[in-house]
C-alpha cells in the first residue's frame, strides 16, 4: 500500500522534512496490550507492527534488545498498533482477520512560534482514539485526529465514520497522535493526560503551556485490504473491539527507539520526499533485510483470531456493536504460549550456515511438509538416530549426523535464513541454499555459536 500513501489532505497544514516507514509488516496478532492491558490478557485483539520483543508488558531496556523489528531502522525498536479489522461473511457471520500493514509518519511540526522538536523521551508510551467512542464531535482534535479514507478512482474525501462503500484500492484506517508532552510524566492513568494536541490544530501548531514539549508528530495509516473481500453494506467491517461505526478506532505506541538518534534525524533530516534514505542518520542504520526476517520471539494468547481461518466470535468480550450480540457466559480466560515453542530437550538452534559447495551439507535422510516447523524438523531427524538437522526454503528438513560435500558450518548473518516455515509465520526456516542449523549434544563440531549468541554479539556491535 505504500505506493498510495498520503494524500497530504490532513497533512497539508506544514511543508517540513519528514521520513516514513512505508508498508511497515506486522510482528502478531494477538490479544495483547501493554499499555492498556499491562501484564494481562487484552480485551481485543491488536495489530501491531514494530519490534519482535513486544509482550505484555512494557520496559524500554528490555523492548530495545528485542532481536529485530518490522520498521526496516532496526534502531527503532518501538511498538506501534490498532485494533485488528475484520470482515464478516454476510451469511455465516464468521470473521476473517483482513491483512494489515502500516504506513508511519514521523513529521516536525513546530506551529507557528517555531519550537524546538524533540525526540519521544525514553519509556514514552502514549495512546490515541476511545475505544468506546461510537459518535463524532467535529470540534475536538483529538476525534478530528481519527478519520478513513476510501482507496478508489473516485477519490472519496477522508471521514471519520467508516466507509459505507466497497475501496477497490483498499482502506485507510488513520490516527494522529498528540504531540504536546507535560515534560514530566512518561504514561498517565488514562494513558493520555500526559500529551495534548497542539493549540491551533490535531496536526500541527503551538504546544499549551500545560505540555509545553513538543515532540514530533506522529501519524499511522494502518492499510487493511478489504478489497479482498465481499462487501455487504454496513457492518461488512467490523475492529476487533466490535465497532462497526469506525468512531471506536484508537492506536498506541510504545517507545523503543535509540532517542539519541531519534534526535539526530529530527535535526539534520532535510527531505520532503518521506524517503528515509534522504535522511542521513536513518539511512546509515537502514535494514530491509532484517525487517523483511523478522519474527515475533514473544508469547501470544492461545486463541483464534481469524487470521488463519474464520472465526465464530470476536476474541474477548466484544460483541458487535447494536447486533444484539452477547458475550458467552461459561468462557475462561486464555493462557499465553510462545510464538516459538522450545526446540526437543538436548536440541540446539546452532545458526543459519550455507549448503554444501558441490551437494547437500545433510545428505543422510530428507522430508517435506506443509507443516514444516523447526520442531517438526528436529523431531524428523531424531527419530532416525541423526544429531544434526536443517531447515531449508520453508518446507525442507534434512537429516545427517556430520557436515558434508564441502559445507564449514560457518555461520551466516542470521538474515540469510529468512524463509516463514510452511508450518509456522513466526520461524523461519532456511532460505535459498541455506540452512537453520539445529544439533543434538556436540554443536561445537558445527559451530561454537547458537543463534541466540549470535543475536547477542549483533546486538553489541
Amino acid at each position: 500500500m505504500f505506493a498510495r500513501i498520503l494524500s497530504f489532505v490532513t497533512l497539508a497544514a506544514v511543508a517540513n522534512a519528514y521520513w516514513t516507514f512505508g508498508a511497515t509488516p506486522l510482528i502478531v496478532q494477538t490479544r495483547l496490550d501493554s499499555v492498556v492491558n499491562p501484564d494481562a490478557i487484552g480485551t481485543h485483539v491488536h495489530a501491531i507492527a514494530g519490534a519482535s520483543g513486544f509482550s505484555n508488558h512494557y520496559d524500554p531496556d528490555e523492548l530495545m534488545k528485542s532481536n529485530c523489528t518490522t520498521v526496516s531502522v532496526q534502531a527503532d525498536k518501538s511498538n506501534y498498533w490498532a485494533p485488528q479489522m475484520y470482515h464478516r461473511d454476510n451469511n455465516t457471520g464468521q470473521f476473517t482477520a483482513m491483512p494489515t500493514d502500516f504506513n508511519i509518519y514521523y513529521l516536525p511540526r513546530p506551529g507557528p512560534k517555531n519550537e524546538s522538536i524533540k525526540a519521544f523521551p525514553k519509556g514514552l508510551r502514549m495512546l490515541a482514539g476511545d475505544t468506546t467512542r461510537r459518535t463524532f464531535n467535529a470540534s475536538n482534535f483529538a476525534e478530528q485526529a481519527i478519520d478513513y479514507v476510501c482507496l478508489s478512482d473516485n477519490n472519496y474525501p477522508e471521514a471519520s465514520p467508516m466507509p459505507t462503500q466497497q475501496c477497490p484500492g483498499g482502506l485507510r484506517a488513520q490516527v494522529f497522535f498528540p504531540s504536546c508532552w507535560d515534560g514530566v510524566n512518561l504514561d498517565s492513568p488514562d494513558h493520555k493526560s500526559h500529551m495534548a494536541y497542539p493549540i491551533q490544530a490535531f496536526n500541527g501548531g503551538d504546544c499549551p503551556d500545560s505540555h509545553p514539549v513538543h515532540l514530533i508528530s506522529l501519524f499511522y495509516e494502518m492499510g487493511v485490504s478489504v478489497q479482498q473481500f465481499e462487501y455487504h453494506g454496513p457492518g461488512t467491517w467490523v475492529l476487533a473491539n466490535g465497532d462497526t461505526t469506525g468512531f471506536g478506532l484508537h492506536a498506541d505506541f510504545q517507545n523503543g527507539w535509540d532517542v539519541d538518534l531519534l534526535q539526530q534525524a529530527i535535526d539534520q533530516c532535510s527531505g520532503q520526499s518521506g524517503n528515509l534514505l534522504d535522511c542521513a542518520p536513518l539511512a546509515a542504520v537502514n535494514d530491509p533485510a532484517a525487517a523483511a526476517a523478522c519474527v515475533f520471539e514473544g508469547d501470544l494468547v492461545d486463541e483464534p483470531t481469524g487470521v488463519n481461518g474464520p472465526i465464530s466470535a470476536l476474541p474477548g468480550c466484544n460483541p458487535v456493536f447494536e447486533s444484539g450480540d452477547v458475550c458467552a457466559s461459561n468462557t475462561t480466560t486464555p493462557s499465553l504460549v510462545p510464538a516459538q515453542p522450545p526446540l526437543p530437550e538436548g536440541w540446539t538452534e546452532v545458526g543459519c550456515i550455507a549448503e554444501g559447495t558441490h551437494g547437500r551439507a545433510l545428505s543422510a535422510l530428507t522430508i517435506s511438509a506443509p507443516n514444516m516447523t523447526k520442531n517438526v524438523c528436529v523431531s524428523f531427524c531424531a527419530s532416525h538416530g541423526f544429531t544434526l538437522a536443517g531447515a531449508e526454503y520453508s518446507d525442507e528438513c534434512y537429516c545427517d549426523n556430520e557436515l558434508r560435500n564441502g559445507a564449514t558450518g560457518a555461520l551466516l548473518d542470521w538474515t540469510e535464513c529468512a524463509n516463514r516455515c510452511a508450518g509456522s509465520s513466526f520461524e523461519n526456516c532456511g532460505g535459498g541454499s541455506k540452512l537453520t542449523l539445529m544439533s543434538h549434544g556436540n554443536a561445537s563440531q558445527v559451530g561454537t555459536t547458537s543463534r541466540r549468541a549470535f543475536r547477542f554479539a549483533r546486538e553489541q556491535v
